[in-house]
């Protein structure tokens, strides 16, 4: 026995697929309504406060967090222990926070059968819930900004500046403020990069953590080809990462010291 399968993708198909989805928010003006009558923009907004308790807090932690240890780095990098920890930050950047999360939930379910105080690992009821899903989806995006703020300011090292400010008798951590202000532009410039690694990575952590939130419909919608259901739960996320785009691009036209040419 013998199966095939062929999805042919042609224009005139996407074209009808385009146009169903019209005449469907057309006909329910809106998006519709569940199988019990809610309409699905009030289940997208419990479900997205839901994702927010980790997408905000994996944010923040990786940006701030990320570049305080970014700039330590840079700080030691000729050290011994900042070899080793530019070692680290390396090799956990190259594993998938997927795989992190597996581990974690693997260590803490050995630990309960050894007596550690038991509690549950896969659900969303509790107030602790969101907790190891927010961690595992904060370490990847850390550590590449750990790389990438050390990386941008010792791009700046050669420039002239620095050794000006060092003739004039400036200590290192007065040059390592002034580093660090000309490199601030490609720093906050990763920030719509933290903003992705987590988005991409949400339904997956979601989904093994049994955490119901909007990655994990989002997910459940796309495997059950409900289309439109999809495309509500995706548009949050968009509008997300938009907003992440504009703050910093706001952040740099606001921060950062003028141009000399515009002087």
């Amino acid at each position: 026995m013998k199966f095939e399968a062929d999805y042919p993708f042609t224009m005139a198909l996407y074209k009808e697929n385009i146009n169903e989805f019209l005449t469907y928010f057309k006909e329910e003006k809106g998006f519709g309504t569940t199988p019990g009558g809610v309409p699905f923009t009030e289940e997208l907004v419990r479900f997205l406060l839901r994702s927010l308790k980790i997408v905000i807090p994996a944010f923040l932690l990786s940006t701030t967090i990320g570049t305080a240890l970014g700039i330590w780095l840079f700080y030691i990098r000729n050290k011994r222990r900042g070899r080793i920890f530019s070692f680290l930050s390396w090799m956990l950047a190259s594993i998938p926070d997927f795989f992190l999360f597996i581990t974690v939930q693997y260590i803490f379910i050995l630990a309960m059968n050894h007596g550690f105080p038991s509690f549950n690992l896969y659900n969303n009821e509790d107030w602790y819930s969101f907790i190891i899903p927010c961690v595992s989806l904060t370490i990847y995006p850390l550590f590449h900004m750990v790389k990438m703020t050390a990386v941008s300011m010792e791009n700046e090292v050669g420039e002239e500046y620095v050794r000006t400010a060092f003739a004039k008798g400036m200590n290192r951590r007065q040059v390592l403020a002034h580093i660090f202000w000309n490199a601030w532009a490609t720093i906050v410039n990763q920030s719509h990069m933290v903003m992705l690694y987590i988005l991409s990575s949400l339904p997956i952590i979601e989904k093994l953590s049994n955490y119901n939130g909007a990655g994990y419909q989002l997910l459940e919608s796309i495997f059950a080809y409900e289309s439109v259901r999809a495309v509500l739960f995706f548009i949050p996320f968009m509008l997300l990462m938009y907003l992440v785009v504009m703050v910093s691009q706001f952040a740099r036209g606001r921060v950062m010291p003028k141009d000399v040419d515009g002087i």
